[in-house]
């Protein structure tokens, strides 16, 4: 059979105005290369890393992070906008002198890992907005942090990377921002 272009009915394919039925609902097909599923927004995630004060200050200073002594795979996980704390177990890798603050609190810029030369080699880094904060010792924020309320709380830090609360983040952020007492004031009286 064949079909001639005069035998179309376009009246059929491309009803006339008067032949609309104007309350009648349409429903529209999906094309068939579009997902029903929506890309859900990406969660940020926290984390807390940790490194000497020596080199935390090092990687501040050039806008960059880096944890397990260079390694890649930790860093993988991090994504960006991800939140990111120091803690500085020592000012000096390897010495036990008791420093035990927060060093660094910043936020991760868009990018790989990738590597980088160091004074002994080669490091894998992630580039990193850090706030402008002042170190701030753990001792005086033990009662206060959700991550310090299990007894062996320092036991999970070995890892060099670990996941860390929103609620811890945003509180240390509002402490390295501004004074202690007057953050402890604020979140008594919430």
């Amino acid at each position: 059979m064949t079909f001639n272009a005069s035998n179309r009915n376009d009246a059929a394919l491309f009803p006339r105005e008067d032949q609309i039925n104007r309350g009648a609902a349409v429903r529209l097909l999906p094309h068939a290369n579009t997902s029903s599923r929506r890309p859900e927004p990406a969660q940020k995630s926290y984390w807390l890393a940790v490194a000497s004060a020596e080199h935390v200050r090092i990687g501040r200073q050039q806008g960059f992070m880096q944890v397990n002594h260079g390694k890649r795979a930790p860093l993988k996980r991090i994504k960006p906008g991800d939140g990111i704390v120091y803690y500085s177990p020592s000012v000096k890798m390897g010495e036990r002198d008791g420093f035990q603050s927060f060093t660094a609190i910043g936020f991760v810029r868009e990018g790989e890992p990738y590597l980088a030369e160091m004074g002994c080699g080669k490091a894998y880094r992630k580039d990193v907005d850090w706030l402008d904060a002042p170190e701030q010792p753990l001792r005086p924020l033990l009662g206060w942090l959700d991550f310090t309320q299990d007894k062996n709380w320092g036991y999970k830090l070995r890892f060099g990377l670990v996941e860390f609360g929103q609620s811890d983040f945003e509180f240390l952020e509002e402490i390295l921002m501004s004074e202690l007492d007057v953050v402890k004031q604020r979140r008594l009286q919430a």
